[in-house]
């Protein structure tokens, strides 16, 4: 189907469909890290949220003009979306880190690793 095609059907919403619009509107607006996890393989995707609510619903719609091809692959894939709300932006990004590497999802960037602010 060509890109000029795809403006005749709305852009998929498999976490919708799965999920169900009360889901995103009961999330927290809280920071947290969640997993998001496939039926038989365990946790697909890490990803940290300033604002869980705001973040998770940025995935509600499957956009191909938006999202890149690897994410719409994952959001097909989710069946089970997990989070731990943390005290602060600070500590979600080092629960983030820790679960990368201990569970090495495989929708996460290879090798992902962050610059530490003030160490040298």
């Amino acid at each position: 189907m060509s890109a000029g095609q795809l403006w005749l059907f709305d852009p998929p919403r498999p976490l919708v469909e799965r999920f169900g619009e009360d889901f995103f509107r009961a999330l927290p607006e809280v920071p947290a890290v969640y997993l998001m996890c496939g039926a038989n393989e365990g946790v697909l995707y890490v990803g940290k949220a300033r604002n869980l609510r705001k973040r998770l619903s940025s995935y509600r719609v499957a956009n191909p003009e938006r999202l890149p091809r690897r994410i719409i692959r994952l959001l097909h894939q989710v069946r089970r979306i997990e989070w731990d709300q943390c005290r602060s932006e600070e500590a979600a990004r080092h629960r983030e880190e820790l679960l990368i590497c201990v569970l090495t999802p495989r929708f996460n960037a290879a090798g992902k690793v962050w610059p530490r602010r003030g160490l040298r």
